[in-house]
C-alpha cells in the first residue's frame, strides 16, 4: 500500500501561552505557506487548509491560500480540509476548486463538512435550516456539475431552474471530493453510499472509538455496489520531537487549549489537565504526540485498528510557534514517514 502523510491548518491566530505574542494575520498566512514548503521539503505529500471565519483565524478563504501554496510547491497534494458546504454555493465552490485544480497542474483535492459555528450561519442567515438536508443537497449538487456541464441547478439552492456551462473545468479526470466527518453513523454511510472517501476528524479519546465508524463505512460501500477500496483518512492533532518528554513539554501549552476542538481556540473552550493531556498522547490515545518511535508505533497502530490510507496532522494547533512547527514537519517527514510507510509495506 502506499500511505500517504500529510499535515494540515485551521489558520488560527492564538496567543502565545507562554510569550503572550501574538502573530499578525499576513505573518500567520506566510507561516502557513512557509509549513507547506517544508512539509514538501521533507516528503510528505498532503497540505490541507480549514476554512474558518471570524475572530482570530485567517483561513475564511482556504482556496486562496491553498493557491499561494500551489505557486510555491511541486508535489505536495492541495485539500481543503474543510470546506463548511452548509455555508457555500456550491457552484462556487466548484469554479474555485477547478481554478485551483488548473494552477496547481492537478494537485486540488476538496474535503466538504457540515459543521459551522452558530455565528457563522446566523450571519449567513441559515441558523434555521435542516443543517443535514442542506449539506446533502448542496453535495449532490456539487457532485452533479462536477460530473458534467453544462447543468441545471436545483431551484431551491440556486433561485430558479438555471443551465451552466462552467470553466475551467478540472484538470484531473476526477477531482477528489471527501467527506469530512466526526464519525457520526448517518454522516458516514452518506458517504459510503456515495461511494466519496471519508475524512475522519478526531481531536481527543482512544482513537478505537473510531472502529465502528469506518466499518459503517465499508458496508456501505458495499451494499450500494461503491467501491470499498475507497480511501480514507484520519485527520488529528499531532507533534514529534528528539524525546517524548520534549514533544510533550513543548506541545502541552498549545494543545492543551487548541487541540480539543475541530475550530479556532475560544475564550470559554475547556483546558486539557497534564494528565489528561498525557493520557490523549498515549499509545491507545488519538493525539499523534512523541518521538519518532513513539509517532511511528502510534501512525501504525491507529492504521492497523481503522485500516485507512491517509494520515494528515494537525501541527499548529492553539499557537504552536512557527519554529516549533517546522522542525516537528521536518522530523515528520524525513524520519516518521520512511519508517511508518516501510513498517506499513
Amino acid at each position: 500500500m502506499t500511505f500517504e502523510i500529510g499535515i494540515f491548518s485551521l489558520g488560527e491566530v492564538a496567543q502565545d501561552p507562554a510569550t503572550g505574542a501574538r502573530p499578525g494575520s499576513r505573518q500567520r498566512l506566510r507561516d502557513i505557506i512557509e509549513q507547506a514548503e517544508t512539509a514538501e521539503q521533507a516528503g510528505l505529500t498532503v497540505m490541507g487548509v480549514g476554512e474558518n471565519h471570524g475572530t482570530d483565524v485567517v483561513a475564511a478563504s482556504p482556496v486562496v491560500l491553498l493557491s499561494a501554496i500551489a505557486g510555491r510547491t511541486h508535489l505536495l497534494r492541495l485539500t481543503t480540509a474543510v470546506s463548511v458546504l452548509t455555508a457555500e454555493d456550491p457552484v462556487r465552490l466548484y469554479e474555485q476548486i477547478t481554478m485551483l485544480d488548473n494552477i496547481s497542474c492537478g494537485r486540488a483535492e476538496v474535503i466538504v463538512g457540515r459543521g459551522a459555528s452558530g455565528r457563522v450561519l446566523r450571519a449567513l442567515g441559515l441558523e434555521q435550516e435542516d443543517h443535514d438536508a442542506l449539506f446533502e443537497r448542496k453535495l449532490l449538487q456539487l457532485l452533479q456539475v462536477l460530473k458534467a456541464t453544462p447543468g441545471t441547478f436545483d431551484d431551491r439552492i440556486a433561485g430558479g431552474a438555471v443551465e451552466l456551462d462552467l470553466q475551467p473545468r478540472p484538470l484531473q479526470p476526477e477531482l477528489p471530493v471527501w467527506v469530512g466527518s466526526a464519525g457520526s453513523l448517518p454522516s458516514v454511510v452518506r458517504a459510503g453510499v456515495l461511494g466519496l472517501p471519508l475524512a475522519l476528524l478526531r481531536t481527543h479519546g482512544p482513537f478505537a472509538e473510531s472502529v465502528p465508524a469506518v466499518a459503517a463505512y465499508r458496508r456501505a460501500l458495499e451494499e450500494s455496489g461503491q467501491d470499498v477500496a475507497t480511501p480514507v483518512s484520519l485527520n488529528v492533532p499531532g507533534f514529534v520531537a528528539r524525546s517524548a518528554e520534549q514533544a510533550r513539554e513543548l506541545s502541552f501549552p498549545y494543545f492543551a487549549a487548541g487541540a480539543r476542538s475541530h475550530g479556532p481556540v475560544l475564550a470559554d473552550d475547556p483546558r486539557w489537565s497534564r494528565e489528561e493531556y498525557d493520557r490523549e498522547c498515549a499509545p491507545e490515545g488519538s493525539l499523534v504526540v512523541g518521538d519518532v518511535d513513539e509517532v511511528v508505533a502510534k501512525i501504525v497502530a491507529q492504521q492497523q485498528a481503522l485500516g485507512h490510507d491517509r494520515l494528515l496532522l494537525r501541527m499548529d494547533a492553539g499557537g504552536v510557534p512557527h519554529r516549533l512547527a517546522c522542525e516537528a514537519i521536518t522530523l515528520l517527514g524525513t524520519e516518521v514517514a520512511p519508517r511508518a510507510r516501510a513498517a506499513l509495506g
